[in-house]
């Protein structure tokens, strides 16, 4: 495989079950893409993908769902985090559903993920984890969104989701020298961001994070940077340099909890690709 070839992996909390399902797809017929930059949740699914655990994202997150509460108000009001972190982030991927941290590291893959710095506003990539716990630490720290859970640390600076600076990271994709890009959406192909109506870029954000002018600066762009990202990989789509995933004939809902409706979201992201199995070999032989 090129090694000029990578994907870009979308966030969206349980929206990336979608993801998985493409990811696990690419797992099955062996599709071996050399890097992966995921954002926020994405990352919960790219993951995976990079460790060679076909399904894990059902063993994971889905069927938890079924006699554990992982998000939600109660989960809000006990821990401060609106979707349950030390479940996700600590005690699933170190016990009850391993992550193969050994595997993801010895894969070949680069894998990239990000955060944002809350007192400067700019995004902070990591592509190499000294061990297992620095791992668990960033990636829970990359999904920690404004509103929905606690300011996270590292090397005792405040970060939060790298979503909030850089949630389509096209930019750093085309840094990385990749001459062929893979997307994969969590939203429709006529999803923009607006300035106004987006809960990130209200008052009571401003007034709760007002001491991280970094966070806020980034939040009063974000909408402009995602609908200028999307329009950048619109062009390379049209150029044939992108290759892009969306979900059709379904709507994806970011705070899903039901495990059946989850499955559904798993299945559509296989199937899905698999319908375009063909046209992706045609991409990357290209």
């Amino acid at each position: 495989m090129n090694g000029k070839v990578g994907i870009i992996l979308e966030g969206g909390a349980m929206r990336s079950i979608f993801t998985a399902g493409i990811m696990d797809f690419y797992l099955e017929k062996k599709i071996d893409i050399p890097n992966v930059i995921a954002v926020s949740a994405g990352a919960y699914a790219g993951m995976n993908y990079v460790s060679g655990q076909k399904g894990r994202i059902i063993d994971s997150v889905v069927e938890p769902l079924r006699h554990e509460k992982m998000l939600g108000l109660s989960v809000w009001l006990r821990t401060g985090d609106f979707f349950n972190m030390d479940l996700l982030f600590d005690r699933i991927p170190r016990y009850d559903c391993p992550f193969d941290f050994e595997a993801f590291q010895n894969s070949g893959k680069k894998f990239i993920t990000s955060v944002i710095n809350c007192n400067t506003g700019e995004p902070r990539y990591y592509d190499k984890f000294k061990d297992f716990d620095e791992y668990l630490n960033v990636i829970r720290v990359g999904n920690s969104l404004p509103l929905l859970a606690k300011v996270g640390h590292i090397d005792g600076e405040p970060y939060m989701d790298g979503g909030m600076v850089d949630a389509i990271p096209v930019s750093k994709a085309l840094e990385e020298g990749w001459d062929k890009i893979i997307v994969v959406f969590t939203r429709e192909a006529t999803y923009r961001k607006k300035q106004t109506g987006d809960i990130y870029n209200s008052k009571i954000v401003k007034v709760l994070y007002h001491k991280y002018k970094g966070l806020l600066k980034a939040i009063d762009v974000r909408p402009q940077v995602y609908n200028d990202s999307i329009e950048k990989l619109n062009e390379l789509e049209k150029a044939g340099k992108a290759f892009i995933y969306r979900p059709e004939g379904i709507k994806l809902e970011n705070r899903e909890s039901d495990p059946d409706v989850l499955t559904n979201y798993y299945k559509v992201g296989f199937d899905y690709a698999a319908s375009r199995y063909d046209e992706l070999m045609k991409f990357l032989e290209a």
